[in-house]
Formats: structure tokens, C-alpha cells, sequence
């Protein structure tokens, strides 16, 4: 166990919980550990926090849990990239933006998942090649 300074502060976090994202993610490239913490105040958010910038913490969700209509394909090269050897053994997030002092604003990100190889702990947000999806998914239009 390793103990990390987080934005949900500090956490023991083992090293099977470590994610890699081998480029970082859009914006953040300069990170590449993080994990996901469940809080029980905060579920079915979780947070996806950097373990290299305490300040770094985004609350994601998993998909199907808004819509079970989502779908997109994993790319040849991503499969690759993660290491993928059984598309059962991969979880699928999307990013939340909830605006300070507005959480009734909140939009989900559906068109750039977050896909992490459970196995080998590798870890990519993908940005999907359709117009589907987008990055402004107003949280209050899925149905309950």
C-alpha cells in the first residue's frame, strides 16, 4: 500500500489500483497514475483522482447507468494500446462536469470515454469518431 495526496485526501492505494494512462488524458497529458475511489456519499459517482497532482479529481459515472442505448466500438490500435485480451475484463466511465454552485447544470461527456484494461491496469480516454455523442450531455435529460 502507498499513500497518495489526493483531492479527496489521503489515500492508501494499493498498487493493483493504480491506473496508467501511458499519454496522460486530453488536457492532462503530464499525468499518467491515477485511480478511481468510491465514496458512498458521492455513488454511483465515483472519482477518477491523479496520484501525481492532488488538485486533479474527476467525477465520473458509468454509462449504461444513464442510458443503456450507449454503445461505441473500441479501435484495433486501442485494443492494442491497452492490451486488451477480453472485452469482458474492461470498465467504461464517462467524465461529469458539475458547475461550482450549480449541480442542477450538470453535463456528462459520452463522446470521450474513459476505457481501462482491468487486467493490465492500462487506461485511455478515447475520443470517438461520431456525432452521436458529445462532450454536453445535459445529466438531467436521462431518465430516471
Amino acid at each position: 500500500m502507498l499513500v497518495f495526496k489526493t483531492k479527496l485526501g489521503e489515500l492508501d492505494i494499493d498498487d493493483k489500483e493504480i491506473i496508467v494512462f501511458e499519454n496522460g488524458m486530453p488536457g492532462f497529458e503530464q499525468l499518467r497514475k491515477f485511480s478511481v475511489i468510491s465514496l458512498k456519499e458521492t455513488l454511483p459517482i465515483m472519482w477518477l483522482v491523479s496520484l501525481e497532482d492532488e488538485h486533479i479529481a474527476f467525477p465520473i459515472i458509468d454509462p449504461w447507468i444513464l442510458t443503456k442505448d450507449y454503445e461505441f466500438e473500441i479501435s484495433d490500435e486501442d485494443v492494442e494500446e491497452l492490451e486488451i485480451k477480453d472485452k469482458e475484463k474492461i470498465a467504461v466511465w464517462v467524465i461529469l462536469t458539475i458547475p461550482y454552485g450549480n449541480p442542477k447544470e450538470t453535463t456528462v461527456n459520452l463522446l470521450a470515454p474513459i476505457v481501462v484494461n482491468l487486467e493490465s491496469g492500462k487506461g485511455k480516454q478515447i475520443i470517438l469518431n461520431t456525432e452521436k455523442y458529445t462532450t454536453k450531455h445535459k445529466l438531467s435529460s436521462f431518465k430516471k
